[in-house]
């Protein structure tokens, strides 16, 4: 019940927000925003060009895959981040913005190639008809341990770097290290559209998107969502959403952070911090009290001291179990 009054307060906050006169900027590391803008075929053109070094005139067609829809809830959202493509000679793109760190973003990205390759080949078929898979990966964290923010990856022998096959492909572009790049590849398209994808204000998109036709055309497209009381109230409920999604990763983080100092005690030193800390608490002691007197850090003690207060009838051996360690 308190997570949809929560939930309703949000919504009417945003409402208001969205039909403000609030100057909003739109980033395009915003997932509402990204897939808004790389599902226009003209503009994700220009970025297909820049990624697979092409000619305007080597595109002979475009074809997105999944149309845009509004989910009705965070969850639906979630399912609908990819935009996924067909280029000539029905070569298959997926794109993917991703800001929150994902320890398993190698196998995430290798599920869906797999994924992709497979789809809709047909028994009978000669293995040779799969077309190429392309898995496009724009991270707002660091991956890899090179210093490059560009990676092209394929299948090869690892001892004389024969390509194996070109049809599996991931290309990755890491936001993150955008600043250490060389002046040389500064002139690269593909830095600038990195650039734009990355930019924070108003004035770095303007920038960045100056003399290029598809990413001035990705600047319009940006400057209408931040003008429409629709489009905006949509950017600012995924902002809301990523911003949820990256508290809930840090309270686990913390958490996980604060039972792994209790779990480097033995069982009888816990039952004896516990039972402690059950007399200090039974004394109106604060946890920064309990945590000087019996010369342990907060943080060790305050899971305990949580448990406790919360459960003040249970015995040591019973908060000991909650811990769940």
């Amino acid at each position: 019940m308190a997570e949809k009054l929560k939930d309703k307060f949000n919504d009417e906050e945003l409402k208001i927000r969205a039909t403000s006169d609030e100057k909003i900027t739109v980033k395009l590391t915003n997932n509402y925003a990204f897939q808004k803008i790389f599902k226009n075929t003209k503009i994700v053109k220009g970025f297909l060009m820049a990624l697979l070094d092409l000619k305007e005139y080597e595109i002979k067609k475009i074809e997105i895959t999944d149309p845009f829809t509004l989910g009705k809830n965070n969850e639906e959202k979630e399912g609908i981040l990819d935009i996924k493509l067909i280029l000539n000679q029905n070569r298959k793109i997926n794109i993917e913005m991703q800001n929150t760190y994902q320890d398993d973003w190698t196998e995430r990205s290798l599920f869906y190639n797999c994924r992709m390759f497979t789809d809709g080949f047909q028994k009978g078929h000669p293995y040779g008809e799969l077309p190429p898979c392309i898995h496009v990966g724009i991270l707002s964290f660091n991956q890899m341990i090179s210093p490059n923010y560009y990676h092209k990856i394929s299948l090869m022998d690892e001892k004389t770097k024969e390509i194996y096959s070109r049809k599996f492909q991931f290309h990755m572009l890491e936001l993150k290290k955008l600043e250490n790049v060389k002046e040389k590849q500064k002139r690269k398209p593909l830095y600038q559209w990195a650039k734009l994808i990355a930019a924070q204000t108003w004035e770095e998109l303007e920038q960045e998107s100056k003399g290029n036709k598809y990413m001035e055309r990705a600047l319009e497209e940006m400057i209408k969502i931040s003008q429409d009381e629709k489009e905006r109230y949509l950017y600012l409920r995924e902002e809301m959403a990523e911003s949820d999604r990256v508290s809930q990763i840090q309270s686990a983080q913390r958490i996980g952070h604060e039972k792994g100092r209790v779990e480097g005690k033995k069982e009888g030193e816990i039952l004896k911090l516990i039972s402690l800390a059950q007399k200090k608490i039974l004394k109106n002691k604060t946890l920064s009290q309990i945590a000087d007197e019996l010369e342990e850090d907060v943080i060790t003690i305050e899971p305990i001291y949580k448990l406790i207060t919360e459960n003040p009838d249970k015995t040591k051996e019973e908060i000991y179990k909650m811990l769940e360690l």
